[in-house]
């Protein structure tokens, strides 16, 4: 997996498991080891879809993930 902020390049696993960003998909909030950027990355695919940037969505609604999975 690739990091969309730095490049930082590595296998999943290496990269810092934070939560479960929504139940009913397989997107989760986890933090690239060498820039500690948060990224949502789907885990089924293995991939980023984004950075997630505190206040971009309100807190305890999407937690910056609004729009990520498919409903």
């Amino acid at each position: 997996m690739k990091c969309t902020e730095c490049g930082h390049d590595a296998p999943l696993q290496d990269f810092r498991y934070l939560y479960n960003a929504r139940i009913d998909a397989s997107i989760s909030i986890r933090q690239c080891t060498k820039c500690e950027k948060w990224l949502a990355v789907d885990e089924l695919k293995g991939v980023v879809t984004k950075a997630v940037v505190p206040g971009e969505d309100l807190w305890g609604k999407s937690a910056g993930i609004e729009g990520v999975a498919s409903q």
